[in-house]
Parts: structure tokens; sequence; C-alpha cells
């Protein structure tokens, strides 16, 4: 069965969006990352089995208030590349497949990306939404792939090359989806047509 999971931080200002808090200010930032995330989550849900794994341990009432009555788990992990692979270990065990990660800040996604992504898995081992900002907003797997969350220079430009360049170096086949914007700065609000107050 189809797994969907997204990784959340809890909505808790200045722990969320702290490159957007420099821009709006926290208490705006804390807005934009309930909203945009409620957004995604309820758009996913309506379709799919939805799993949110959540940071730090402790926030599971903070989440089960933000986003109502869904899977949540606390992720677990070092490092997001740890906590990801982790999060994937526990849902192939489970016999969950294709498995599909989005996280919270891609106003964008909806079920109809995560209906995309399972086409994609039909035939590919990977797939992968690349955000603009070089990074991306959705990795999909057929299988485990460790190799794909060690060595990922994560939250900066070349997230996607690296984890491109894994999938070659494994030999995984791998599908993209559309580039789609997250939000990180207000220039990204701008553009999405979220105002900054």
């Amino acid at each position: 069965m189809t797994a969907v999971i997204m990784f959340a931080k809890a909505p808790r200002r200045g722990y969320v969006k702290t490159r957007l808090s420099a821009d709006v200010g926290r208490a705006r930032a804390l807005e934009v990352y309930r909203q945009v995330g409620a957004q995604v989550a309820a758009g996913v849900a309506r379709r799919y089995p939805l799993t949110v794994w959540y940071d730090p341990p402790d926030a599971e009432r903070e989440m089960r208030v933000w986003l109502g009555e869904l899977q949540f788990q606390a992720q677990e992990g070092d490092d997001l590349g740890a906590r990801m692979a982790h999060a994937f270990h526990v849902h192939f065990d489970r016999g969950d497949a294709p498995v599909v990660a989005i996280g919270a800040d891609a106003p964008d996604v909806g079920a109809e990306t995560i209906a995309q992504a399972c086409r994609h898995l039909e035939t590919a081992d990977v797939v992968l939404g690349p955000a603009l900002d070089g990074g991306y907003y959705l990795i999909g797997l057929r299988r485990q792939a460790d190799s794909l969350f060690r060595g990922i220079p994560w939250g900066g430009p070349r997230v996607m090359a690296v984890t491109l360049a894994a999938c070659e170096r494994v030999q995984l086949a791998v599908r993209q989806l559309g580039a789609l914007r997250d939000i990180d700065t207000g220039g990204d609000l701008a553009v999405l047509g979220i105002p900054l107050t």
C-alpha cells in the first residue's frame, strides 16, 4: 500500500522557518508555516494515508492540535538524513510500498502530486520533486535506499544534485516531477502571492 510521510517541525515561534523569520518576523513566519503545513496535510490526506513524522519528540500534542487526526510518529536520528532513512525503514518494514516523503512548506503539493509520483514509481526506483532553491520537496522510493540520505548537504542549494549523483552511483532509475517553490524567504512569499504581514 502506498504510504505518504510528511516531515514537520513543531509549530513553535523561533523554531520553524528561521530564514523566513529574518524577513517577516517570527510571528508571521510561524503563521505561514502553520497555514501551509495544514493545507498540504489536508490536501494529501484526502486521498492517501498520511503519517506525520515530527520533531522534537515531545511535540505530539502540538502536532495533533495543529493537523488533526492523522498518524503521528516522532523522528529518530542524529541528522535529517538519518531521520528520513529511519522513517522509510519503518514504513517498508510494515509492508508499505511505495513510500513518498514530503515536507510541510511547499504549498503546491497535494494529492495529485502524490498520484503523479506513484505513477512514476511504477517504472522507476526513485522519484524526486525538485525545489527551485536546489533542494527537493518530495522523494519517493519503491524500496529502501539508505545511500540517498548519507553525505547530503541538507539545507543547501546542492541537495538535489548530490542526491541525483547518489542515485547514479548505485544505479537507481530516477524520474523527476516538475519544479516547485517551497517557502524559505520573504521573496518566496511574494512570488507565491502570500502576504508578508
